[in-house]
């Protein structure tokens, strides 16, 4: 049974980066696109141990007019001027969209930035350990919370290929991880993927 120092310590190794991003890429990613114009935002990886399992969350964002209208992401959002550093936005949405105080969770890992073309947004992921389950109390901007193990996470099954209606645009065959209440893709999917491959 994995322990809280177990889990910890996988966090120190250095980090897989982009290389573990590359096979849920839903489309060739263009290493020469202009990024010096994007907008950084952050998420939040909160872990925590529930019936001897430790799990993550995740959130169904609610519809609204936008590129990640509906999606199943981390808690997280747009930097705001008034956000000292990326870790505290990552806090602050957590707060916003979950209930979790921003002063709960000790910082294990910033995980490498994953940037969004379509929203032009670089998100930056920082992985929080928390001694007990958070309590969680959402807000208008989800609509589901999920509770996903990490030994489902590190289930070979969960993963597939599937095709994805985005608006008018259908994408085929597109990387995800079917959990058992959720499909995850996109950038999501390539965060979950960095920090399977710290866990193993």
């Amino acid at each position: 049974m994995l322990s809280i120092q177990d889990l910890s310590n996988k966090f120190t190794k250095e980090l897989p980066g982009e290389r573990a991003h590359k096979a849920f890429y839903p489309f060739r990613y263009n290493q020469l696109v202009d990024i010096s114009n994007r907008k950084e935002s952050a998420v939040a990886v909160h872990l925590f141990k529930k019936e001897e399992e430790f799990h993550f969350l995740l959130i169904k964002r609610s519809t609204y007019n936008g590129h990640h209208s509906g999606q199943i992401a981390f808690p997280g959002g747009k930097k705001d001027t008034t956000d000292d550093t990326l870790e505290y936005t990552s806090r602050r949405e957590s707060f916003e969209e979950l209930g979790i105080p921003i002063e709960r969770g000790n910082l294990l890992k910033v995980l490498t930035p994953v940037y969004i073309p379509v929203s032009n947004f670089m998100v930056n992921p920082f992985v929080f350990l928390h001694p007990l389950q958070p309590m969680i109390t959402i807000n208008e901007e989800v609509v589901e919370v999920y509770e996903v193990s990490l030994e489902q996470l590190l289930d070979e099954t969960n993963i597939c290929h599937t095709d994805i209606q985005v608006g008018n645009t259908n994408m085929k065959n597109i990387p995800a991880y079917s959990f058992e209440n959720c499909l995850v893709w996109g950038a999501t999917a390539l965060i979950l993927s960095e920090l399977k491959e710290i866990l193993v």
